[in-house]
């Protein structure tokens, strides 16, 4: 889980501090830096699996021309580093590359990279690198979101004595093992992997939880030919965030469940999908699955090549809902595009419901999963609490240019926190946030907005 991210000189942003709850939307204009928020994100998930050069070549990029990796530095100034710091909540078990179970010495962790431009080889190069713990007594502050003491100590179970697991001294990246131990010192700017990157056994269980965290960080793309692709029957039971695997995740969820295909069905219906029936056809021919559906108003089934887009996205969105075994940050850009805009409150309520519910211990049956979601759309953000949402707005400095700010709304558990880093942002003021929204205002956090500042209804 993801509870805060700072961020210097990437792309439009020049300095940020963002904590994350369960469920966040941030909202904003077009071109204000909502998904550059995102592919920092993403850019931290790429590094804990992919090497940097690969890593940087995911990143969208922001130029017209030739790709660089100049191209993520703020302001394209070479003489800037990028700095990414994400505080995280890591699972309490993981396992290795070789299927060995691993249990970290502690599940409050904070990674830090620093990356700087080289002009002779067009590259990013790791230039500092930490892991660190936090104390279980601050758990409370790490956290940062409202949840109760049992959501706590579920989540953050283990305490760790001891210094970083992951360290930069001079010239030198040290890993270090959960006892103290020592492997051997990276040279700073030479490995083409991040330490976290590097890390595969469970020799060293508590980077490995950290590394199988920042993994799970996925953006969803949904791309209608990966949604329509049959799968093998060796392929992931999970939906990618692609929008692949659909009919191996369908035979899997009701293999587990024979149950889940009510519940699917029935989420369906609460989007206005016309599906009636949704089954996996095993096609032993080809040796793969097919998703295929029957449709109101149409005898025959139909298979997913002849699906709608929409419909499909109904489909994967459902079946990551429905699928707890997969525990995921899932980030959407624009979760309304393809929604008929009478369906954007139920579209809301099956996100929300995809979040852990920070009420209640997370376990088996409230999976520790979380939305993060961007959207400049009204009609989205009025489906939320104030405290769900962060105002995003494109500012202009005399020494930097334009900028990227968050903005976390007045009076919400976001300003009650100290950002930790020196920065200071305003809060978005109440009334700005009503006016972007406007309409009929549908959550009772906005219908409080217009009682208090009589926006407009």
């Amino acid at each position: 889980m993801l509870v805060a991210l700072s961020i210097k000189n990437f792309k439009s942003i020049r300095e940020a501090h963002v904590r994350f709850g369960p469920f966040t939307c941030f909202i904003g204009h077009n071109g204000v830096g909502k998904s550059n928020l995102f592919d920092a994100i993403h850019f931290l998930s790429s590094l804990a699996e992919r090497n940097v050069s690969d890593a940087t070549t995911e990143v969208r990029r922001t130029s017209d021309g030739g790709y660089s990796p100049l191209d993520l530095v703020f302001g394209r100034d070479p003489n800037r580093r990028i700095e990414l710091s994400a505080d995280m909540v890591v699972p309490p078990v993981v396992a290795d590359d070789f299927g060995e179970s691993a249990k970290p010495s502690t599940t409050l962790l904070t990674y830090t990279v620093g990356l700087r431009y080289t002009p002779e080889s067009d590259r990013l190069l790791v230039q500092h690198e930490s892991l660190t713990h936090a104390r279980l007594g601050d758990s409370k502050s790490f956290i940062g979101f409202r949840c109760s003491k049992d959501f706590r100590k579920s989540v953050a179970s283990k305490g760790r004595w001891g210094g970083p697991l992951i360290s930069t001294k001079e010239d030198r990246i040290q890993l270090h093992g959960d006892g103290g131990s020592r492997g051997r010192p990276a040279p700073v700017g030479r490995s083409p992997l991040t330490v976290v990157g590097g890390t595969n056994t469970s020799d060293y269980p508590t980077v490995l939880a950290a590394k199988r965290e920042m993994s799970s960080w996925r953006i969803l793309h949904l791309e209608p030919s990966a949604m329509r692709t049959p799968d093998t029957r060796s392929a992931p039971a999970h939906v990618s965030a692609s929008g692949g695997h659909i009919p191996a995740t369908l035979h899997a969820l009701v293999r587990r469940d024979p149950n889940a295909s009510a519940e699917i069905l029935n989420r369906l219906r609460q989007l206005n999908s016309d599906v009636t029936e949704l089954d996996v056809y095993a096609d032993d021919v080809r040796d793969q699955f097919a998703l295929r559906a029957r449709v109101r108003g149409v005898d025959n089934w139909l298979y997913g090549r002849s699906l709608s887009d929409g419909m499909l996205r109904y489909i994967a969105l459902v079946l990551m809902l429905v699928d707890v075994q997969d525990r995921a940050v899932l980030c959407i850009e624009e979760p309304e595009n393809g929604i008929h805009p009478s369906r954007v409150p139920n579209l809301a309520e099956l996100l929300r419901d995809y979040a852990v519910d920070a009420s209640d211990p997370a376990g088996a049956d409230n999976p520790l999963r979380q939305v993060v979601l961007n959207s400049h759309s009204p009609e989205v953000a009025r489906q939320f609490s104030c405290d769900d949402l962060i105002f995003v707005e494109r500012a202009l400095t005399s020494a930097d240019g334009p900028i990227s700010v968050f903005r976390p709304i007045a009076d919400t558990w976001r300003t009650t926190l100290s950002n930790g880093t020196g920065s200071a942002v305003l809060p978005a003021d109440p009334q700005a946030v009503a006016d972007f929204i406007g309409g009929s205002p549908v959550s009772s956090g906005f219908r409080q907005l217009n009682l208090e500042f009589g926006s407009a209804t």
